[in-house]
């Protein structure tokens, strides 16, 4: 823990103190959780920050919509609205939030809809589509909803028994709520977890009989057009453009391409804006004639309407990265077992 943080030690344990007391209340059903009769899966970690949840709840999407009438419930961070909304063909990330409608964007068939208050979510997802399953998207410290599933997430770098609760560290709520979880998912795993490695982080995890542990890592998939009007190429000069948590391991990727990657970075969730543009477009003038943008899915869905209103001419070359999830030590089927059969005996 670094000197800042030591000193902010005092207010972690105010923080932690709060929230065992909002869990205790919850636990003794003294404040009201509600629940529902169809499944409720719920997605979420322990840790503030990127853990994967996106990709992980795309996956969970894509594994139910030929089966089931599927619906994901998120809060919308970072839209400028209020209240429930359905996603539709017209909606933008101001609406909705930039990962809900990368979500909406990216799994077909899917419903996506936004309320910060999950419960009057799901009613009315119930009341306009009658959905057969529901995701609800970075849930697990939301209460007072009753999920019929909890699955948490925690990255191989920064795994949640290893750090502290705000602000002296980054944990919402302490290491021992893990116990909520059904599923632990170590996700964003290097390509290479020795067995030993694997058994290690179980071990310290110390799951209850009825806990299983994954391991996933992401896959970038080849860079995409945002016109369509040029195909990707190795060993070319990029401006990577992101609005997330850690650019650093899709900055590796693209110069383990062979790219040579120059970073303009912004805080997480990033809005962009006619400067954002401008900057940009100064930037990659900066860098010569053959540079090219890359961003992720999470800032294409922001950035792309900018670029087609601000540069209409289609002067900037952008591609968007998108990515999957994969799993470690042959475990996708079994993992894909427990989902279908969880929505199916409910």
């Amino acid at each position: 823990m670094s000197k800042f943080r030591l000193i902010l030690f005092p207010f972690a344990v105010v923080y932690d103190g709060i929230t065992r007391i909002k869990n205790f209340l919850f636990n003794k059903r003294i404040l009201q959780s509600y629940s529902f009769d169809i499944p409720l899966i719920v997605i979420g970690n322990l840790v503030v920050g990127g853990t994967g949840k996106t990709p992980h709840t795309e996956f969970i999407a894509r594994l139910l919509q030929s089966k089931y009438k599927t619906a994901v419930l998120s809060r919308g961070y970072g839209r400028n609205t209020k209240g429930y909304f359905l996603a539709n063909p017209d909606t933008d990330s101001e609406t909705i939030g930039d990962e809900p409608l990368q979500i909406y964007n990216n799994a077909n068939n899917i419903y996506v809809a936004v309320n910060e208050d999950r419960s009057a979510g799901v009613m009315q997802l119930k009341e306009d589509i009658n959905p057969e399953v529901v995701i609800l998207d970075d849930a697990f410290q939301h209460r007072k909803i009753q999920g019929s599933l909890y699955i948490l997430l925690s990255t191989y770098e920064n795994l949640f028994y290893n750090d502290f609760v705000l602000p002296a560290g980054n944990l919402r709520e302490t290491a021992q709520n893990k116990k909520r979880a059904d599923i632990i998912i170590i996700t964003k795993c290097p390509d290479q977890v020795s067995e030993q490695q694997q058994k290690s982080i179980i071990q310290k995890i110390n799951p209850e009989p009825n806990q299983q542990i994954f391991f996933s890592k992401i896959f970038y998939q080849t860079p995409t057009n945002f016109h369509g009007s040029q195909t990707w190429k190795p060993n070319v000069k990029v401006l990577l453009v992101t609005g997330i948590v850690n650019p650093t391991p899709l900055r590796d990727h693209l110069t383990q391409l062979g790219a040579i990657v120059h970073v303009l970075s912004f805080k997480d969730h990033h809005r962009y804006s006619q400067t954002d543009i401008d900057l940009i477009r100064n930037k990659m003038q900066e860098l010569g004639e053959s540079t090219v943008l890359v961003t992720t899915s999470k800032d294409q869905v922001k950035l792309k309407p900018l670029l087609q209103k601000y540069d209409p001419k289609k002067t900037i070359e952008a591609f968007e990265i998108a990515i999957q999830v994969g799993f470690l030590f042959d475990q996708e089927n079994d993992f894909k077992k427990n989902i279908l059969t969880h929505v199916d005996t409910i």
